[in-house]
């Protein structure tokens, strides 16, 4: 579970362009629920930065299997909407 998210800084070559789009990353979360490892899976390109630098702040719950926390991975979409 996102415990705490960090919203990514709106790049301002895409507001000025009044561009959109989204980031898909794939997360390596650690045993104390820190990003460890990010690879971007698709990107716009303008926005990845900015995603990527949001994401790594974000801190989950620790996942328990078997007593122990143990490190996961996921899928994270970072969304990018201009507000009209």
């Amino acid at each position: 579970m996102l415990i705490h998210r960090v919203e990514p800084v709106y790049p301002l070559l895409a507001i000025v362009q009044e561009l959109e789009g989204v980031v898909i990353l794939e997360a390596i979360v650690d045993e104390e629920g820190r990003v460890e490892n990010l690879r971007v899976l698709r990107s716009p390109g303008v926005f990845e930065k900015a995603a990527l630098e949001a994401v790594r702040q974000w801190r989950y719950s620790p996942v328990i299997l078997n007593g122990r926390a143990e490190k996961f991975i996921l899928t994270v979409t970072v969304s990018f909407r201009l507000d009209k």
